[in-house]
């Protein structure tokens, strides 16, 4: 009987303690509202679930930030989500920016998934021939990009758009495009 109360105590604890670590801003914004629901109170209720809509919008910025790639040797990286708030103005979705400096320059590496505009997008950039007419078509791991003037832009997995830009070389942006993981990028 004894083995069977410390059992009990122990999963408890344990249920206890994963309950706490498990607790963080999201939950407790979710329960917020679950409580003015039950307390009817629909404002603060919408409030709430409307805050915990932000929070996983930034979870999913940072998220997708992590899939920008490493500064290279020599160079340096500052990430910028700041255009998340701005994308869900214009029907939603997620970006990421990473901006690079080195020896030769600064390589920006612009994200954007889940945007209908992305969506329109895709379509041309799966289109070899609409490719062609608007640039010289660049191959990076098996992807292709689009040449305007320096700036390199394709569609990963056919919803996520990649825009490389800046004033260093060609060579440093295929550089960071050959560094970023597509396949991680398209099941994103």
């Amino acid at each position: 009987m004894i083995h069977k109360t410390t059992t009990l105590v122990l999963a408890a604890a344990v249920l206890s303690l994963s309950a706490q670590v498990a607790a963080d801003e999201f939950t407790d914004t979710v329960d917020a509202a679950l409580e003015a629901y039950a307390a009817d109170d629909i404002n603060a209720a919408a409030e709430e679930l409307s805050y915990a809509s932000t929070l996983l919008q930034t979870m999913k910025g940072e998220r997708f930030a992590a899939l920008l790639p490493e500064a290279l040797d020599g160079w340096t990286r500052e990430v910028d989500m700041e255009a998340n708030a701005a994308v869900g103005m214009f029907g939603g979705g997620v970006t990421a920016t990473g901006d690079y400096t080195g020896p030769s320059g600064n390589v920006r590496i612009q994200m954007m998934a889940d945007n209908p505009s992305v969506m329109t997008m895709a379509g041309m950039y799966a289109n070899p021939q609409m490719m062609s007419s608007m640039g010289e078509v660049v191959r990076v791991n098996r992807q292709s990009f689009v040449d305007q003037d320096g700036e390199l832009t394709g569609v990963v997995g056919g919803r996520v758009l990649i825009t490389v830009g800046g004033n260093a070389s060609l060579d440093a942006k295929k550089a960071y495009l050959e560094a970023m993981d597509f396949g991680a990028i398209a099941q994103r």
